[in-house]
């Protein structure tokens, strides 16, 4: 493959390694690859090479990487219902339908019908029963949220069918091939399956060759393994809602994370492998930045501009398909927040969005272009809404509230056939609690939409 910009040196990796040790960020390695040399490696005391390293939600893209083979090996589709496999956990009537269309693919987008990880809200439960017995809050394969008991029920799922943990099903795979160290585990739950989201112990040579394995077959590979790993890594679903930094709001694939110019196995605290196609350089850091706000942005930004003379233009997704007009009133299901009717009009400039239900009406304008400016009914306050196509179906309204209340309310608007998913979230102290959770709508007949 051509490259028509230059590639990073020895000397140009050294520099970033130098920058992020002078950044004050407690970064414990940083590895770097260019074409499968590998030009720097660097550990920071007290860690060393020989030191195993937890590397929290990295292990997601390891589960990744092993539901690709289970699709290789024909034990699964992408399109299966989760359910299905665990019937012991699924009781018939009982069970949501939200939960029981929920599929595999759902799961790699973290677009399930839960918001939020299921065995948090009690850990002395089986933690994988857990994911089926907790109530779904909204339908599923509609709206990005990041939901770790997804990703430790795909652990499990991989164990159910090949009788193996995660990494032992990849050893006889790939790893062992690659000289992964036979060291590495996942830490198991209290119930003895693996942490599939966050459980992986590794050294950070293991992820830089298991990273450079995934490079080299993205741009080299033939089959459905191949194939479905090019997918992986591809833009699936928005994060723009979700996401805390820059990076965060790119993308997200199948439990790897799109950021400026790539795409990245993605963990707590600063774990990191750093995919470049353009360059074909990959980098490894570990670090632990837990306690410093904003300090995974500062090494992804430290990282990103030490390298950008390697990038042609920014690639982001572009939005070839969105609606350029539409007039719709939906029912709402009932919810807390006591919403029963949300009109949505939009054109190609501006809309409007009318949230009612006894006593209250709220109508929230937006522009496409320049914030629109307005006063929210029923709070008396200033506010300001530039709304954007997330992706073909998916409409974010940032809201900015002015006034003595600052603070901000957003709106995630998914337009399906005959309905809409709304996902809403307020980030103020005191006021703005209706919008907060989920929305179901069902288009009401009659409308006149084209």
């Amino acid at each position: 493959m051509h490259n028509q910009h230059p590639v990073p040196s020895k000397e140009h990796m050294e520099k970033i390694w130098l920058r992020l040790k002078e950044s004050g960020l407690p970064i414990h390695s940083f590895l770097a690859d260019q074409g499968g040399r590998l030009l720097t490696e660097n550990y920071q005391t007290p860690y060393t090479e020989s030191d195993l390293h937890r590397m929290f939600s990295i292990t997601k893209s390891f589960c990744t990487l092993a539901v690709g083979y289970l699709l290789e090996d024909r034990l699964i589709s992408l399109t299966d219902s989760i359910a299905g496999y665990f019937p012991e956990y699924v009781s018939g009537d009982e069970t949501s339908p939200w939960l029981m269309d929920m599929t595999i693919q759902h799961m790699l987008t973290m677009q399930t019908c839960h918001s939020a990880t299921t065995y948090k809200i009690d850990r002395q439960k089986n933690w994988v029963e857990s994911f089926f017995k907790v109530p779904p809050t909204h339908k599923s394969g509609e709206v990005f949220l990041y939901d770790t008991s997804a990703s430790h029920t795909l652990a499990a799922l991989v164990k159910k069918l090949t009788g193996k943990g995660v990494l032992n099903y990849l050893r006889e795979k790939c790893l062992n091939e690659l000289d992964f160290s036979k060291d590495a585990y996942i830490i198991k739950d209290p119930f003895g399956s693996e942490m599939g989201g966050s459980g992986l112990m590794a050294y950070p040579r293991d992820l830089w060759k298991t990273g450079r394995f995934c490079m080299d077959t993205i741009r080299h590979g033939s089959g459905i393994f191949a194939d479905y790993l090019r997918d992986a890594v591809s833009f699936k679903v928005p994060t723009v809602h979700f996401g805390q930094t820059l990076d965060e709001k790119q993308g997200y694939g199948y439990q790897i994370w799109q950021i400026r110019d790539g795409f990245a196995m993605y963990g707590m605290g600063g774990q990191y492998v750093l995919f470049y196609p353009e360059p074909d350089t990959v980098i490894v850091v570990t670090a632990d930045t837990q306690n410093i706000r904003g300090g995974q942005q500062d090494i992804l930004d430290i990282i990103h501009d030490e390298m950008k003379g390697f990038f042609g233009s920014d690639a982001h997704p572009l939005i070839l398909s969105a609606p350029s007009i539409h007039n719709t009133s939906y029912r709402l299901l009932p919810g807390r927040q006591g919403f029963d009717r949300l009109s949505l009009s939009f054109d190609s400039e501006k809309g409007c969005l009318t949230l009612s239900g006894p006593g209250k009406s709220y109508k929230i304008p937006f522009s496409f272009s320049e914030p629109a400016v307005s006063i929210l009914n029923g709070y008396d306050q200033r506010i300001a809404v530039k709304a954007l196509w997330a992706d073909s179906r998916t409409l974010y309204l940032p809201v900015s509230v002015v006034g003595e209340y600052v603070g901000s309310i957003h709106l995630l608007l998914t337009l399906s056939k005959g309905g809409i998913t709304v996902w809403m979230k307020k980030i103020e102290e005191t006021l703005f609690h209706e919008f907060s959770g989920f929305l179901t709508g069902i288009e009401e007949s009659g409308n006149a939409t084209p």
